[in-house]
């Protein structure tokens, strides 16, 4: 992968001043149930399936776990920032960052739960592209050392195509701008996500790669501070965003609360792109974890792959830095089987 998350990770503490506030105190609180009264959260990025899915975690759940402020939720590329400073005391993002940050060790960090268990390898080409002549064409997998560079390496060297006769293109943000830049015709080709295949298609363009790859690909994580001191209020934001998740993707199609989740979101003054809605479905079963956890096989095989990269040494034990307790708690509440297994976590 070009460029190393390492570096990015040994910064995190001189963009903390991008966050003010401290999160609330680690005692218990009088006047509520749990020792914090409120979800702090950051997360990286603030696309729709995002927002519904801690949405649906406050309206439903959180509140009567005993959360009595409404939560404070932030989606900004420093989401690990956030959490490092104190100013969140919890951050949903890409395993791709999560892992060099607890390999740095400078906080403590344990993920405690799993927000997508399927990594979607999508490429997508503009209007006026051929797929059978992309060599030496403008292509985008994000800013330097993003994991969507690797993926998109790799869905060229399946496709026979040679990824270092491409010309790589950095576009900051996420799949969102990428594939804005790429509709504007600054780019050839981009990295996109599943979500985008209707507005790519109605521009004239085309996905011509589309696979899943199942990894934990996105997960939530903690101060191991904030974990001992404040248990109670982790477990109840774990159960409530697993809790969420089967209530968001019941239904045989998934779909039963759907027209329910999208008037809640309404409430918060979010509404889906047509786009979103179509890819509801696809969302559910090929990218969210809904018990929000995943088989530790696919652990090992996304630490091999943070190895391989360089983003996190050769004696990295992805064991040393979780603390899945308060999501087998949840699972066994909402009658789910544990995943991991418990004794696969060694």
């Amino acid at each position: 992968m070009p460029g190393s998350k390492s570096l990015r990770v040994i910064g995190l503490a001189f963009v903390v001043a991008l966050f003010g506030a401290s999160c609330g105190g680690g005692g218990s609180d009088e006047e509520g149930e749990l020792s914090l009264d409120q979800v702090r959260m950051a997360m990286d990025n603030e696309d729709y399936m995002n927002q519904i899915g801690w949405m649906a975690a406050e309206k439903r759940y959180w509140e009567k776990a005993g959360f009595s402020e409404k939560a404070h939720v932030v989606a900004t590329s420093d989401y690990m920032a956030g959490l490092i400073g104190g100013d969140v005391w919890v951050a949903q993002g890409e395993s791709s960052d999560i892992w060099p940050a607890t390999a740095e060790g400078s906080v403590n960090l344990k993920i405690v739960g799993v927000e997508k268990d399927t990594e979607a390898w999508f490429l997508g080409i503009r209007k006026g592209v051929s797929e059978d002549d992309l060599e030496g064409k403008r292509i985008s997998g994000g800013p330097p050392g993003d994991r969507n560079i690797t993926v998109g390496r790799e869905i060229l060297d399946d496709m026979g195509v040679d990824p270092d006769k491409m010309n790589w293109k950095s576009v900051a943000g996420g799949s969102d701008e990428r594939l804005q830049t790429l509709l504007a015709g600054k780019i050839d080709a981009a990295v996109l996500q599943p979500r985008h295949v209707a507005e790519l298609e109605k521009a004239g363009g085309e996905m011509i790669y589309e696979e899943y790859n199942v990894v934990p690909q996105e997960a939530w994580v903690v101060t191991a501070k904030t974990l001992k001191e404040n248990k109670d209020a982790v477990c109840a934001y774990v159960e409530g965003r697993v809790g969420a998740k089967q209530w968001l993707s019941a239904g045989k199609n998934h779909d039963a609360n759907r027209e329910k989740a999208i008037e809640l979101g309404k409430e918060y003054g979010r509404e889906p792109s047509q786009g979103e809605i179509q890819e509801w479905e696809n969302e559910m079963t090929k990218n969210w974890s809904l018990d929000g956890g995943a088989p530790a096989d696919t652990f090992d095989e996304w630490t091999d792959y943070m190895i391989e990269a360089g983003d996190v040494p050769k004696s990295y034990e992805w064991t040393d830095h979780v603390d899945f307790s308060c999501l087998w708690q949840a699972q066994k509440k909402l009658d789910l089987k544990m995943n991991p297994a418990r004794d696969e976590v060694k």
